[in-house]
């Protein structure tokens, strides 16, 4: 039996030196009702933002601190920044940048979460 993906994540780092970085995902078909970013704790000085945009440039979420992005450590669905995104096969480009280089490798890890469709025959 087929198992539905309910988690979807993507990486993306933004070597040494510089001060932004994109990533292009293109998840599948589904309701993704909310996303958190997992981050290293890289050197920065500036503020890091992080945004969420389709390919044609519309904004879903507009350039704000990552921090913002991050798991509120509520329950597992209370504690992320929430979306009602039907992905529908398009491509996103999630986009971090800083107003300061990163004097280390920064690393993160965007997590989507799907809506469950209860009218499949999952466990």
């Amino acid at each position: 039996m087929a198992y539905e993906k309910l988690i979807e994540t993507v990486d993306i780092t933004i070597t040494s030196g510089n001060a932004a970085g994109s990533v292009s995902i293109t998840p599948r078909a589904g309701l993704v009702i909310g996303c958190a970013i997992y981050q290293n704790d890289a050197a920065n000085s500036g503020v890091v933002k992080a945004s969420f945009k389709t390919d044609s440039g519309e904004e879903i979420v507009p350039a704000v601190p990552i921090k913002d992005f991050r798991s509120r450590e509520a329950g597992y669905r209370e504690g992320l920044m929430p979306l009602y995104l039907e992905t529908s096969g398009k491509t996103f480009f999630l986009n971090v940048s800083s107003d300061q280089n990163f004097t280390a490798d920064f690393k993160a890890t965007l997590v989507l979460v799907y809506e469950k469709n209860f009218t499949k025959d999952n466990c």
